[in-house]
């Protein structure tokens, strides 16, 4: 418990000073000497305690005034929900009806979805958060419309839209410890170094992990930056899954058939090794497929918010400072009259 007025406390001076030098006064309640008896036993006891109660009455009363609280606390706003990143291919093979086609879908998936937090990356060939996580649906679809192709680069790098994405999932957890580049680094070919294993453990330690996915919009054509095998193999060490809605590639971008299908498939492979699908957004059963496999991941809680707040504590003192108070009136006007 702390006061917000300390300084108050010296009111209790003058009072303590009284304490010492009050002298009582014998009080007569009869007409006659006769009836006077000195109080004896119990009764003896009782009657000298007026003063020290009404000095318990006057200390309380100070204490109240003096706004005593307790330390700071933590307060948060939670419901059960999941934590979803999705992220937009906007590179220049999604000119064209690709790139509205997926702005449609993600436009739904966001409506349907009010209890859950939802942000948005967008990668070509760099990365972007544009929205963290967020349940401010507004904000989502305002966002959203901005989306155009070719916005960050003309290349894809669907690897470095995955780590952004990643990024959004866990940036209040990362804090100074943890950083992008580094983890980027610690994620081998073949194998997550000892740098990638530690925030995979610490991660796991602080149970942040469930109720998170990744949804990946694109045509599956990669051809800059790293494999998304590797972002990828991260996410299935943590229990990740990742989801693809795949879009065909823009006729008007001269992508060579051949090579679109090899990276679908190894996209797909991939994803699914995370637990995660692969849906086509041409086929409107696959994507009513796709939100029902959204729906069918278990929620968990999901901290809103977090306020630092003090609780008053002045009333406690004060209900006891009134109830002593009463004691000494009682005593001092009743009791001691009582033959």
């Amino acid at each position: 418990m702390i006061l917000a007025n300390p300084w108050l406390l010296l009111i209790l001076i003058p009072f303590l000073i009284l304490f010492f030098v009050w002298r009582e006064k014998k009080f007569l309640g009869y007409s006659s000497f006769y009836h006077v008896r000195e109080p004896a036993g119990f009764k003896k006891i009782v009657t000298k305690l007026p003063k020290p109660i009404f000095f318990g009455a006057v200390f309380l009363a100070v204490i109240a005034i003096s706004h005593p609280q307790t330390k700071y606390y933590k307060e948060e706003t939670t419901l059960r929900g999941r934590e979803i990143v999705l992220s937009i291919d906007t590179s220049f093979s999604m000119t064209g009806t690709a790139i509205e086609t997926i702005k449609k879908i993600v436009g739904d998936f966001i409506k349907k979805r009010p209890n859950d937090l939802i942000g948005i990356t967008i990668f070509g060939t760099d990365a972007a958060l544009i929205v963290i996580p967020t349940m401010e649906t507004q904000l989502l679809e305002r966002s959203l419309e901005r989306v155009q192709a070719s916005q960050v680069g003309y290349q894809t790098s669907i690897g470095e839209g995955l780590f952004t994405s990643i990024t959004a999932l866990f940036e209040k957890e990362m804090g100074r410890k943890f950083t992008i580049k580094e983890l980027r680094k610690g994620i081998n070919k073949e194998y997550l170094d000892d740098y990638a294993i530690s925030f995979v453990k610490e991660m796991e330690k602080r149970q942040v992990i469930k109720n998170k996915l990744i949804v990946l919009f694109t045509d599956g054509i990669y051809n800059i930056g790293i494999s998304p095998d590797r972002p990828l193999r991260l996410l299935k060490r943590m229990g990740i899954k990742a989801y693809v809605v795949a879009v065909k590639a823009s006729d008007v971008t001269g992508v060579d058939p051949e090579v679109a299908a090899q990276h679908i498939e190894e996209l797909k492979e991939a994803v699914e090794s995370t637990g995660g699908k692969y849906f086509h957004a041409e086929n409107f059963e696959e994507v009513a497929r796709f939100y029902d496999e959204i729906d069918s991941i278990e929620k968990d809680k999901i901290v809103i918010e977090t306020v630092s707040k003090k609780k008053d504590l002045f009333v406690y003192p004060t209900i006891a400072s009134l109830f002593f108070l009463l004691v000494s009136i009682f005593i001092e006007n009743v009791w001691i009259r009582i033959p």
